[in-house]
């Protein structure tokens, strides 16, 4: 069925059960929430005024040959989704701390014509706080005078760490929006400025993510209510892993994406499905033997395109015929996914699988928003809250201990 006319979901090897009432309970609980205004991430894709401010935002800096974007986590993720929608090299993300890696992006970077974006929600990011540190040294070290102008801060308050880092070298600071975590971000500043930066059309992302919401909202016999039905059913079998494959080489970004919210959000109170990210054509290669001979106990998510913006015809050499001359490279991916498809189908596994005409914003943003709602949804389910991290601030104060010893 398609998907407010976006894209269609189907599956294979699972029963189609009725809705359970406590499922629905939820369901309408989250409904009411929504149309209650409770949920800022979600409410977020029906403002209009913020993208004029992020337009501003993006004229200013886009004179820079290239902008550095300093982020971890939702802080980066989310943007770098986004922005995969566009073949580009003005745009680079800084997440790691491996000295080799900073020591490389520094290298090669032109200190003098490039913009750098500072984003952290808290504000208190270990690896964030250490590359702006590093960057701004190595700025004044090379005398580049007016470096204060090449840098935005987005930061929830004007308290943390980034921020004052950001008033001592008198840079702007955007404000991060409120009660929105970073791996639910990508609808704000945190994810639409780098797509804007990109040529991506943001009013589309957000159009997306409003036909899917208002999907979801308008029919309580909704696809995106059965997708969390049948989750909630596999995990109670025991399939506990989680693997999404996508058959579009852009959707990469969307699999780390999706990886840290469910995760993130999910990963709590013992439960939780390991989420395994998986790229066709390359992961036949490296993971499908496990998938077809190994633990039954994966649930496969598929995204499948049907036209390819971009084609090649493949000519055999004159005296070395192949199978693969007179075809073109799309029907070669077409036969590459569906017989992945098939062969996990004869393995009687659960498969999902998402059919696109052509990515664009429109598609991305919906996809997105589906996903919000499948966690959102699920945890509710669960008695979970989506919105925390318990855990991983545990490993954060553990490493601010250590650091203030030393």
């Amino acid at each position: 069925m398609m998907l407010s006319g976006l894209y269609s979901q189907s599956f294979k090897n699972i029963p189609v059960n009725p809705i359970s009432k406590d499922l629905l309970q939820k369901y309408h609980a989250l409904v009411a929430k929504i149309n209650e205004h409770k949920l800022v991430m979600i409410d977020i894709v029906f403002n209009k005024n913020d993208l004029e401010e992020f337009e501003g935002l993006a004229q200013k800096i886009s004179k820079y040959k290239k902008v550095l974007v300093l982020g971890v986590g939702g802080s980066s993720l989310g943007g770098k989704t986004l922005t995969s929608l566009k073949f580009q090299n003005k745009l680079q993300f800084l997440e790691s701390i491996d000295p080799a890696t900073v020591g490389n992006v520094l290298e090669e970077t032109d200190l003098k014509n490039t913009f750098f974006l500072v984003i952290s929600k808290s504000g208190e990011t270990i690896e964030t706080i250490c590359q702006t540190l590093i960057l701004l040294d190595k700025l004044q070290q090379e005398k580049i005078l007016d470096f204060a102008k090449r840098f935005l801060f987005i930061t929830e308050s004007n308290q943390n760490s980034i921020a004052k880092i950001a008033q001592e070298i008198g840079a702007e600071v955007f404000p991060h929006p409120n009660n929105i975590g970073g791996r639910y971000s990508c609808f704000s500043v945190v994810g639409l400025l780098p797509a804007l930066l990109c040529g991506a059309d943001i009013k589309k992302i957000r159009l997306g993510a409003q036909k899917i919401l208002t999907h979801f909202l308008e029919n309580d016999s909704n696809e995106i209510l059965k997708s969390c039905e049948i989750q909630l059913d596999l995990y109670r079998q025991g399939f506990n892993s989680n693997v999404v494959m996508p058959y579009i080489d852009n959707l990469k970004n969307f699999t780390d994406w999706y990886r840290q919210l469910w995760a993130e959000s999910l990963g709590k109170n013992h439960f939780g499905a390991t989420p395994i990210n998986s790229m066709g054509t390359v992961d036949q290669h490296s993971q499908l033997q496990l998938y077809l001979d190994g633990p039954k106990n994966k649930f496969f998510t598929f995204f499948t395109q049907k036209n390819h913006p971009q084609n090649f015809n493949i000519k055999d050499q004159k005296n070395c015929p192949t199978l693969f001359g007179g075809k073109t490279l799309a029907e070669i991916v077409e036969v590459e996914q569906s017989t992945t498809i098939e062969v996990l189908n004869q393995q009687k596994l659960p498969i999902r699988i998402f059919s696109i005409d052509t990515l664009d914003e429109e598609i991305l943003g919906g996809l997105m928003m589906q996903m919000f709602l499948e966690v959102i949804l699920i945890a509710d389910c669960k008695g979970i809250n989506p919105f925390d991290q318990p855990a991983v601030e545990l490993r954060k104060d553990l490493a601010k201990k250590i650091l203030t010893k030393k």
